[in-house]
């Protein structure tokens, strides 16, 4: 579906801060909240906005360990093995990517040693081959959506 400017405008904001009240977009917008939850709810149920989210600062979690992985894998196992790559706790997102390496995601855990064993135990034995890790040092900027 398309959107207007209105829907456009509930949008960017709603990716700068999700926790926003309809009252105070409305405010910023010059439009009452029954309208904007209306326009809400509507790119709700067409999946235009498919969820919420919280940011959250790893390191503080006990997350110390954070990559991005690009790898490969045959055609005729690949939607079983990114079904199981789905459910694997430590991915937070699968890409199909163009380039050398078909397949990249993202997979954090507690220490580098922990997240080379996930990839061993739990990723390598879904059939993706040609593994490619590429470590995160910093995170210099962290808004997704935005």
């Amino acid at each position: 579906m398309s959107q207007d400017d209105l829907d456009q405008r509930i949008l960017t904001i709603l990716q700068k801060n999700g926790k926003l009240t309809n009252e105070e977009i409305g405010n910023m917008l010059d439009r009452s909240p029954s309208t904007i939850r209306d326009r809400i709810k509507k790119m709700e149920d067409e999946r235009t906005i498919m969820g919420y989210s919280a940011v959250v600062n790893e390191g503080r979690v006990g997350m110390n360990a954070d990559a991005y992985v690009s790898t490969n894998i045959p055609p005729e196992k690949e939607g079983e093995a990114i079904s199981h790559l789905l459910g694997v706790e430590n991915v937070s997102e699968v890409l199909h990517t163009t380039g050398e390496r078909r397949i990249m995601f993202r997979i954090s855990a507690e220490s580098n040693a922990e997240l080379l064993q996930i990839l061993d135990k739990k990723v390598r034995p879904l059939g993706f081959e040609e593994i490619d890790i590429i470590y995160v040092l910093d995170h210099v900027v962290r808004n997704p959506g935005v």
